[in-house]
């Protein structure tokens, strides 16, 4: 007789900065698998089977956050859109939108596309730069008004080494403009340039979003269980709880708490009370 595979170790929970996206829940399950939960939105923005890249000032010293590495079995947080690297001439304005234009390319904030985008709950800019004249970067909304503008936190020292920027802008609308403008009298070396997306996870059955708030969670032998509030604007909250376990060579996500008939929805699934991910691959 065959001896049974052992079962795998208890999952264990990882606190950490994830693409870009800060105190992110991972769940490093046992079986090779691995899941980045968002507590500010109640979604799963990553699962794969693979390992961690591990980046960071704890890890190596960088400004880099901690990434997947392996085979990819959902992501949530790909680029809206991205410019590589350019430079920006005195008084010259470079300007990108979500959907992705590129390096230069004027971005029309009232030009709506006819598909159906998805809602956010925040939006998050990332650039580098070099040199210490700041570039004045402008966030616009659908209808034009201006959601955001700053200058760039620049080197203090140094003209040729690289400084990150980060910025993160609750709930603004789509499409938005993005704007980069070097006011200076020198050319302004920028690069990574980017907009993401923490994507609104859950809703009612209007479509509109749900109110999340994180409870924390619970570890057992076999299972992490994620406890968070759901509600309608205004109205009490609903305690919630997902359910994450091992599933073969995937993952198993219980969810209960959902009141009947409610109508709430959620991008993990049409039927999120019991999604399996992975599992039979």
């Amino acid at each position: 007789m065959h001896a049974s595979p052992p079962p795998p170790p208890p999952p264990v929970v990882h606190r950490a900065a994830f693409r870009d996206r800060a105190a992110m829940v991972l769940i490093e399950l046992g079986n090779g698998v691995w899941a980045a939960f968002n507590p500010r939105t109640a979604s799963f923005d990553a699962i794969w089977r693979g390992e961690v890249d591990w980046r960071g000032k704890v890890y190596d010293f960088s400004q880099e956050t901690s990434r997947p590495k392996g085979e990819i079995l959902r992501d949530r947080t790909q680029p809206l859109a991205t410019i590589p690297d350019a430079t920006i001439e005195p008084g010259q304005t470079i300007a990108m939108r979500c959907g992705g234009r590129g390096t230069g390319e004027a971005a029309n904030a009232a030009d709506s596309p006819t598909t159906a985008r998805p809602q956010w709950h925040s939006l998050l800019l990332a650039f580098d730069e070099q040199g210490r004249t700041p570039v004045v970067v402008r966030a616009v909304e659908r209808d034009g008004a201006e959601r955001a503008r700053f200058e760039s936190c620049t080197h203090v020292s140094s003209d040729t080494e690289w400084q990150w920027n980060f910025k993160s802008l609750r709930g603004p609308a789509l499409p938005m403009a993005v704007e980069w403008t070097n006011p200076g009298t020198t050319p302004k070396p920028v690069r990574n340039l980017r907009i993401e997306g923490e994507e609104i996870a859950w809703t009612d059955a209007d479509g509109r979003a749900l109110t999340v708030t994180w409870r924390g969670y619970d570890r057992a032998p076999d299972a992490i269980t994620l406890r968070f509030d759901l509600a309608v604007p205004g109205a009490a909250p609903v305690p919630v709880t997902q359910r994450v376990r091992a599933d073969g060579r995937g993952l198993r996500i219980e969810t209960a708490g959902l009141p009947a008939d409610s109508g709430w929805k959620t991008t993990l699934s049409d039927d999120p009370s019991i999604v399996t991910i992975g599992a039979d691959r």
